[in-house]
């Protein structure tokens, strides 16, 4: 079963939870000031960033239904500059790997982020208009857990 299939479960609880820590990881993204903005959806024409999952994957359940969840996040850039976008998407794998602590939130909690594959970001494009394209992959590993006694 996938960590986006769990929606069709029931209650929705799955998909708001791996909505909730999307977000919290483009939390730790623009703490860190980068050209722009990260959101989540297709890149703009100019300077920019966006997240988006990619097929994950609930990697162990357990009786009590608690479960691990590896989510493959996909962090895409646009920018003029090849060396301003390598620094910045380099930056955010670094600083997301090498966290002592992550957020965590009523039902959820991440565990660890690990680079994904490849593991540093890989130049994909340059458009027409001199924009470079890079993307880098994260996988954030995260405990789905039953908040109520």
């Amino acid at each position: 079963m996938d960590a986006e299939g769990a929606e069709n479960c029931g209650d929705g609880t799955m998909t708001s939870i791996i909505d909730t820590v999307i977000e919290s990881v483009m939390d730790m993204i623009d703490s860190l000031n980068n050209f722009a903005p990260i959101r989540r959806g297709a890149l703009s024409t100019t300077n920019s960033l966006v997240c988006e999952i990619a097929p994950s994957v609930v990697t162990s359940v357990f009786m009590d239904k608690n479960a691990y969840i590896s989510l493959d996040l996909t962090i895409n850039a646009k920018h003029s500059n090849l060396q301003t976008l390598s620094a910045t998407l380099n930056n955010i794998v670094d600083n997301l790997t090498r966290r002592k602590s992550y957020p965590d939130g009523n039902g959820w909690e991440i565990v660890d982020i690990s680079a994904g594959a490849p593991p540093v970001p890989t130049v994909i494009d340059r458009e027409q208009n001199s924009e470079w394209i890079m993307a880098a992959s994260v996988i954030v590993k995260v405990y789905r857990k039953d908040d109520e006694p």
